[in-house]
């Protein structure tokens, strides 16, 4: 996820809040995180506390430019050992969030939210639908309804809650420790 303000700068993990500007809108559609610039200390979380936001089209083709960027943030910040199970997740909760919460309402976007703090790693999806996803589970010849179930079994915990303005955000946590210690 791209991260930045051009006339800001970057910053270390835990020494600030970069929020979009949307001017910086990227040529694929998206408004990105992206992960200091520069070497970055191994970190659990625990008093290096960062928060990234991104805004995405609301299209599946966003997801893999989403998942993409946010797979690069959690390596450039010391959270490699997490980020195939964050990325996995939140792969989920972005296409539930394209397919159920912005088809047909007029939405052209979503927001991915990355948090670290207190030794946790939280990823929030908002859209616009107050339509709460249900835990089931699908039957064998089923094709799709199992992301919740995947998301239930990665996440150290997940849940749903009513959205800024509206809408929903669908977040999940998971434990930030036991990194790479670069050994």
């Amino acid at each position: 996820m791209n991260v930045h303000n051009p006339t800001a700068g970057l910053h270390q993990p835990g020494s600030a809040t970069v929020l979009p500007d949307r001017s910086q809108v990227r040529n694929d559609g998206g408004i990105g995180l992206d992960a200091p610039a520069g070497p970055v200390e191994r970190t659990s979380c625990e008093g290096r506390a960062f928060e990234a936001v991104a805004v995405f089209p609301a299209e599946l083709a966003a997801v893999p430019r989403a998942r993409r960027d946010l797979h690069r943030l959690m390596h450039r910040s010391g959270l490699s050992s997490i980020a195939d199970a964050v990325v996995l997740g939140a792969g989920e909760l972005m296409a539930n969030a394209v397919t159920h919460g912005c088809r047909g309402r007029g939405a052209r976007e979503f927001t991915v939210k990355a948090t670290c703090r207190r030794g946790r790693f939280r990823v929030e999806v908002q859209d616009p639908s107050a339509v709460r996803p249900v835990l089931r589970e699908a039957g064998a010849d089923c094709e799709g309804g199992r992301g919740l179930v995947l998301v239930d079994a990665l996440a150290s915990r997940w849940g749903v809650q009513p959205g800024p303005g509206g809408g929903k955000t669908v977040w999940m946590e998971l434990d930030a420790f036991g990194e790479e210690d670069g050994s």
